[in-house]
């Protein structure tokens, strides 16, 4: 993954910030070796110790998912010249990820790059992963499947839909775009040979969910969430089957997409074909 897309990241989680006594929010992502990317932003309290930065709560968060192999991480904060971690996150980052890369970078487009060493050239305890206390054996695989699982945006859905409720009835006559990570485009190589293909999303704007009652997209009557396309679930992703009109470069066009403007797009898998007799 580019360092480009590490710092966009970083910089959408600026947004996320609780920053209502400095003022400055910082956003940062980290980046693990198996390319799966975590974002954090500081959190702020008025009791000052307990405040957290931006790179630890994504270093805490990828930690936390399994991960122990960091690859960089960037730091994006409005201020004249890109800001680097503080002492606590530099020890923290040292002891969790080793001697990664570090890019800092601003809302001008500057941009610094530095390596941890070289910004922690005494640290205190571990000096790598391997030698860290805390050991890959010590995440138990039969409690694994109940921890959150972290997932990423591969791009995003563009049209003229602003909300649910302008999604006109006959969406799966109308076309939309769907805008792939150019870092990803490789990954469509071929893609082009299928008529249909499956957009898996998630749907940002949905809030709550209940296991079972009445449906209007099944005329009023009860099903449970599992049973139904309700928008409001447990984990609010989308399954939309529509047809593949044309790609360019990392746009695809499709049709019959009933998902609005801006839905984060988190995979896309081809339909698997009906098999004879």
């Amino acid at each position: 993954m580019k360092a480009e897309t590490v710092l966009a990241a970083a910089r959408s989680a600026r947004y996320r910030a609780y920053a209502p006594y400095s003022g400055f929010p910082v956003g940062a992502a980290i980046l693990t070796t198996e390319g799966a990317l975590f974002t954090g932003s500081n959190v702020e309290n008025a009791s000052s110790s307990i405040t957290i930065c931006a790179e630890r709560n994504a270093l805490y968060s990828a930690v936390h998912a399994g991960y122990r192999s960091f690859e960089k991480i960037a730091i994006v904060a409005d201020n004249p010249v890109p800001v680097t971690p503080c002492g606590s996150c530099r020890q923290a980052l040292w002891e969790l990820a080793g001697n990664l890369e570090i890019i800092t970078g601003n809302l001008q487009g500057d941009i610094s790059r530095f390596s941890l060493g070289g910004l922690l050239p005494h640290p205190f305890g571990a000096s790598s992963w391997d030698n860290n206390p805390i050991k890959k054996d010590m995440v138990a695989s039969d409690e694994e499947w109940r921890l959150a699982v972290t997932v990423y945006p591969v791009g995003y859905v563009f049209n003229e839909f602003s909300s649910t409720r302008n999604i006109p009835g006959n969406y799966k006559e109308l076309t939309s775009q769907v805008v792939v990570n150019p870092d990803l485009e490789d990954g469509l190589y071929r893609l082009d040979e299928e008529n249909e293909i499956n957009i898996i999303s998630y749907l940002h704007n949905a809030r709550g969910y209940t296991l079972k009652g009445k449906r209007s997209g099944r005329n009023n009557e009860v099903y449970g969430v599992f049973a139904c396309r309700a928008p409001f679930r447990p984990n609010a992703l989308a399954l939309s089957r529509v047809d593949l009109l044309e790609i360019s470069k990392n746009i695809l066009t499709v049709r019959g997409l009933d998902l609005i403007n801006g839905t984060p797009v988190i995979d896309i898998k081809t339909v698997m074909p009906k098999k004879e007799g």
